[in-house]
């Protein structure tokens, strides 16, 4: 009881009572800085507005249709603009928020008090954050013009406002975990925006192929409900008033997809604030074994809903025959060719690890002593965050999104995944340790923590993207480019078909991936402690 009561009174004392939320609030609107922004802000909307709603008339036919369309048209458009002013202000409020304070050393005074790094994180965010709905309030009367002029409902509206305000929660976290790994405010401002792009290209390509099947040709969503669609169409902040009205059938019940979409910004902020945590924690503190927990949880609940997502989209058209590419001879999707697009999607899922797996393969001696090697694989040191449990970690947060996938797609009817799914699943944990090997073997050279981070980073985008334009010119020539011979020394190549034909590629690069891993790990291993004993010796002549 005691236990309870005292969270709830830190739960309240930090997302209610937070000083450091209260005293940015003031800082960041003292003088007339704001209100000439907000100002200019309004100037802009209403006049981008006013011409989208000329063009969208101007055109319009004398069809009531057409006319409905030209509003709705008129309402996305205005819609579109607030998602891009979000992702345009969200990160910049909150990508400088930590490394000002970092530069004027004045953390260190922060933490001398009775402040926590949560503490401190969450009230950071909450005052960056209230701007994003700061910038949908004051366009609700530009908004409800739609509203009055038949383009949009109120529902709608109040929907596609949740989504962005999602997003806007999502950018900030982001921004704010840069913040705090940066070394300057431009390097902070740089990243969060790379980032923010790289978020809603991978977002608006997912959307807009919902958006698209509804608008053009006629087709009706994957089910037998015109607005049902996968939950994560709604991650786009440009799309968000053509995915308001979109639901997902769960155990019979069809959940509106905004509440998916407030619970996965939840969840991915949680899991940036406690990742910014451990960058501010000398130690890490709790806030490591926090993070690996939330992140296994949320790995695996994840998981769950994108294969329960994909395999109601494959068991929806399982029975329906395909034409393969140019014309050939149709074809029905099989068992094995469903177990190979779930094991692609389980890849394509895991690809976010690009962003962290140089944080998890390589340590160094320029930063706190959490980061020196002290072994290759211990579980025990799983929750500390040293460099000996992060491989077991990284293990089993993909055995567990791999169980996640599976269940999520058994239970949306596909059934039991065959074992070509699981061919797929080793594959990309092959290629994971790989990577990782390749981390341990660069700070194993380099003594940097952040050379060694960079530098992988460069190594693993280079390795996966240079052959491309290479391979693919040599293959111009070709019906399916990806059908000529030095294709198939692409490691990548295993994910390029769209049946299960690769399947047997996929499982001979997963053995010759695990076999370079274990070659480069017990190298990196002997390198590492040699470098140890060199340390030592130095610290006992010293």
């Amino acid at each position: 009881m005691f236990a309870v009561g005292g969270w709830l009174d830190e739960t309240k004392r930090v997302y209610f009572q937070n000083a450091t939320s209260v005293r940015d609030y003031r800082v960041q609107l003292r003088g007339s800085r704001s209100v000439i922004l907000f100002g200019l802000y309004l100037f802009i909307l209403i006049g981008a507005a006013f011409f989208a709603y000329d063009s969208s008339t101007r055109y319009a036919g004398g069809s009531i249709v057409d006319a409905q369309r030209q509003l709705h048209t008129f309402a996305a458009t205005v819609m579109g603009m607030l998602g891009g002013a979000i992702a345009l202000v969200a990160p910049g409020l909150s990508a400088t928020a930590v490394v000002l304070e970092k530069q004027r050393q004045s953390l260190d005074l922060v933490f001398s008090g009775p402040v926590t790094p949560k503490y401190y994180l969450v009230g950071k965010m909450m005052s960056s954050y209230r701007y994003s709905w700061m910038l949908l309030v004051l366009a609700l009367p530009i908004v409800a013009a739609s509203v009055v002029l038949g383009g949009a409902s109120w529902y709608d509206v109040l929907t596609a406002f949740i989504q962005l305000s999602a997003q806007g929660l999502i950018l900030t976290a982001i921004a704010l975990l840069m913040s705090t790994m940066a070394v300057r405010p431009v390097s902070a401002i740089i990243w969060s925006y790379a980032a923010t792009i790289v978020y809603c290209i991978a977002s608006s390509l997912i959307s807009v192929s919902y958006v698209f099947s509804r608008t053009f040709g006629g087709m009706s969503g994957i089910g037998s409900n015109a607005n049902e669609a996968p939950w994560y169409v709604t991650m786009s902040p440009f799309t968000a008033l053509d995915t308001s009205r979109s639901v997902t059938v769960a155990w019979g019940v069809h959940v509106p997809n905004w509440i998916f979409a407030v619970l996965f910004a939840l969840a991915t902020s949680k899991i940036f604030v406690l990742a910014a945590g451990t960058q501010l924690s000398f130690t890490g503190g709790r806030e490591i074994p926090s993070l690996r927990i939330h992140s296994l949880l949320y790995g695996f609940l994840l998981s769950y809903a994108i294969g329960c997502a994909v395999g109601g989209s494959v068991s929806a058209i399982h029975s329906v025959t395909r034409s393969a590419a140019f014309g050939s001879t149709p074809m029905a999707v099989t068992a094995s060719d469903t177990s190979s697009i779930l094991g692609r999607a389980f890849c394509g899922m895991t690809s976010v690890l690009v962003l962290f797996i140089a944080y998890l393969s390589c340590f160094g001696y320029d930063r706190e002593h959490r980061y020196w090697p002290n072994g290759l694989v211990s579980w025990k040191s799983i929750w500390n965050g040293t460099p000996a449990g992060n491989l077991p970690f990284l293990l089993m947060t993909l055995l567990l999104a791999s169980l996640g996938m599976g269940i999520g797609a058994g239970v949306s009817g596909v059934g039991v995944v065959s074992g070509f799914y699981w061919i797929y699943v080793g594959y990309a944990i092959s290629f994971w340790v790989l990577m990782f090997a390749i981390g341990r073997m660069v700070s194993s050279f380099f003594g940097g923590l952040r050379n060694s981070r960079v530098l992988v980073f460069v190594v693993l985008i280079a390795i996966t993207s240079l052959p491309l334009p290479f391979l693919t010119a040599v293959g111009r020539n070709s019906e399916d480019p990806t059908n000529s011979m030095l294709w198939n020394f692409y490691f990548l190549s295993p994910l390029l078909g769209d049946d299960a034909t690769r399947v047997p590629s996929a499982l001979m690069f997963a053995a010759l991936m695990t076999g370079a891993a274990v070659v480069l790990l017990f190298l990196s291993e002997l390198r590492a402690r040699s470098k140890m004993v060199q340390a030592q010796k130095y610290d006992e002549q010293a």
